[in-house]
């Protein structure tokens, strides 16, 4: 597919007025897409005065917008000599197939005297050619909103938002201050304009008492959930089609949090059509909420410590037409970090592992998701 995209981030809150509430949607039925709540009627109808006293009824069909794809997967990072690996290699054609394909960028991205690295376990930066490492493979957005975003603090973040405007590669989730950190990227894919907002609930101690220390991250952790539906809400009035991409959950646990459906839900009623989740480093399941669906994590993508279960993962693709949303899985395993697709037996039981992990849900042999068992093992 032709690769139409142009991106630009809105810095600045837009009016309350521009915000809108979405119409609550059934679930598909087997074999359907879901509709989308928020698209515009494709048939007006209006009254046209004539000599006499009568009047004829016009009726005017537009044409409908070219479907597009969208492509997600999960945390990215190339650490430990994974750039000079070749990572995206053996998924090149994958990740170029959609219109569209985002990751979160689990790294901060700088050259090693940038920035100076906060006091914990984990630190990671990634060299500056990691973005032309993405832009090569077909990636075209990135979340910031992580737990290692602010690894060397503000310089680190900057420099990477630097090198990733250099690129050409949209960005959200994280910015100079906390108005650019929530404002929605509207990217615009062929005749669609997606708005994408990304937060983070994870490193919550950083902020915990004193909520202003690091405004330069999107956080969702307690006392800023108002933020988040605001900033849903916002970028529903800017947008086709709303993605939410957050990190959240816990590492190597396959069913979410209660707190995370909340969440979800809240953003679903603030207009979020998409929930796209990372940080546990494993899959977990897949849910419908009045109509958008909620991916809870995406497991890892390109990240060197893969190993056993955070080994196994997905690319998800949403196919975005008139009609609705359509949610399919290509199971991924990483070797040496690399995500390469799977052989059949594998890939049969991470299909199968994904529908138990999942909330009336199930993802089919052909790995596209259609209703299934009311309650899973997460239920």
């Amino acid at each position: 597919m032709p690769r139409l995209v142009s991106w630009f981030v809105v810095a600045a809150l837009v009016a309350s007025a521009c915000a809108h509430s979405p119409v609550a949607t059934a679930p598909a039925a087997a074999g359907e897409a879901t509709p989308l709540a928020s698209l515009p009627a494709l048939t007006t109808t209006t009254r046209t005065p004539t000599t006499t006293t009568t009047t004829t009824t016009t009726t005017t069909t537009s044409a409908p917008r070219p479907s597009i794809v969208l492509g997600f997967a999960g945390d990215t990072s190339f650490t430990h000599g994974l750039d000079r690996r070749d990572p995206f290699g053996e998924v090149i054609d994958l990740l170029t197939a959609p219109d569209l394909t985002a990751v979160n960028l689990e790294t901060t991205v700088a050259e090693p005297d940038v920035g100076r690295r906060v006091n914990k376990t984990y630190i990671f930066k990634s060299p500056p050619r990691s973005i032309d490492l993405l832009a090569a493979a077909g990636i075209d957005a990135v979340s910031l909103a992580n737990n290692h975003t602010l690894d060397y603090r503000r310089a680190g973040l900057l420099r990477t938002i630097e090198l990733l405007d250099a690129g050409s590669i949209a960005h959200f989730g994280g910015g100079e201050d906390d108005s650019r950190a929530y404002a929605p990227a509207i990217v615009e894919v062929g005749e669609w304009r997606i708005g994408f907002v990304g937060f983070t609930r994870v490193e919550c101690a950083w902020v915990a008492d004193d909520p202003a220390r690091w405004p330069e991250a999107a956080w969702a952790c307690p006392g800023f959930e108002d933020r988040t539906v605001a900033a849903v809400a916002d970028a529903a009035g800017l947008a086709d089609v709303v993605v939410v991409m957050v990190h959240w959950g816990i590492e190597k646990d396959h069913c979410p949090q209660p707190y995370q459906r909340a969440l979800a839900r809240d953003w679903v009623e603030a207009g979020a059509d998409l929930v796209i989740g990372s940080h546990p480093h494993v899959l977990q399941g897949i849910e419908n909420i009045d109509g958008s669906w909620i991916v809870y994590s995406t497991g890892n993508f390109a990240f060197p410590s893969a190993r056993g279960p955070s080994a196994r993962s997905a690319y998800f693709t949403v196919e975005v037409s008139e009609q609705g949303l359509e949610l399919d899985v290509v199971p991924l395993e990483l070797v040496g970090g690399r995500p390469r697709t799977m052989s059949p037996g594998p890939a049969g039981a991470l299909r199968d592992d994904l529908s138990r992990w999942s909330f009336g849900f199930a993802v089919d042999g052909d790995g596209t998701v259609i209703p299934g068992e009311a309650s899973g093992v997460c239920g």
